[in-house]
């Protein structure tokens, strides 16, 4: 290729810079015009001249706009979803699942059978005889600690029912304990409404990272739960994939 920039002669008198050539131009342009060409043959049934710098023009924006309106529009919908979390998975760990006792506790048991761990807590309204409960500072660094023992992660399932919710400490203990992460759980076949007004009294006390949705293959609109506006990474006990489908398939 020729240099195009090349040192101005000895006398003084400018040098204008070589053209730059691309191998293969001459052909594009050569297979533009005959396209021009034919397509004006075929319309006026009359040859016209060389495309020339007007007609080249006006082909390359008919190409760019034919680019911007075949190029796929993400929905405004998938524009605004964050990114989806996963559970947590290091040693020590600790993931907190907070919801109705039934719902975070079958989240926690699901979230500890797919990591290295069968060892769960609880805290909140939940009583478990057997189980690490943790109700403060000291009782989750204990947890942890075993979880770093045990090289595994610590999930804790946090009870919050109506009374719990009415207790205007509950928050404080959450924010004590400093889980890693906090999912909300909930049940896909409950009322839309009930459901958003809990979760987002939730998370206007604390951070919440992601929801855990049980019960969605026993609804025929588990999709409400995305009205919530949070993450959902949980899905009946497993974290959904690309190809998992939220709407469950019934036999007619």
């Amino acid at each position: 290729m020729p240099n195009r920039f090349r040192r101005p002669d000895p006398n003084g008198t400018p040098v204008q810079p070589a053209p730059m050539v691309f191998p293969g131009m001459a052909a594009v342009l050569d297979s533009i015009d005959v396209e021009e060409r034919k397509l004006h043959r075929e319309s006026s049934g009359a040859a016209p001249g060389p495309l020339g710098a007007q007609g080249f023009a006006q082909v390359l924006d008919d190409l760019t706009a034919n680019l911007a309106t075949d190029r796929p529009v993400l929905p405004e919908r998938l524009k605004r979803r964050p990114a989806v979390p996963r559970p947590l998975g290091a040693p020590g760990d600790l993931i907190l699942v907070i919801g109705a006792a039934v719902d975070a506790l079958s989240v926690v048991r699901s979230m500890a059978a797919a990591s290295t761990t069968r060892e769960i807590a609880v805290a909140g309204s939940i009583e478990l005889a057997g189980t690490v409960r943790v109700d403060d500072r000291r009782s989750a660094v204990r947890a942890r600690a075993i979880g770093v023992h045990t090289i595994s992660p610590v999930f804790v399932a946090f009870g919050l029912d109506r009374s719990t919710m009415d207790r205007s400490n509950w928050d404080e203990l959450v924010l004590s304990i400093s889980p890693d992460q906090v999912w909300v759980a909930v049940d896909a076949g409950r009322k839309p409404d009930d459901t958003a007004l809990w979760v987002h009294a939730v998370a206007a006390r604390i951070p919440i990272d992601a929801v855990a949705v049980e019960g969605s293959a026993l609804t025929a609109s588990p999709e409400t739960v995305e009205e919530l506006n949070l993450p959902i990474g949980w899905v009946d006990g497993l974290a959904p994939g690309p190809a998992r489908s939220p709407r469950p398939v019934w036999d007619s």
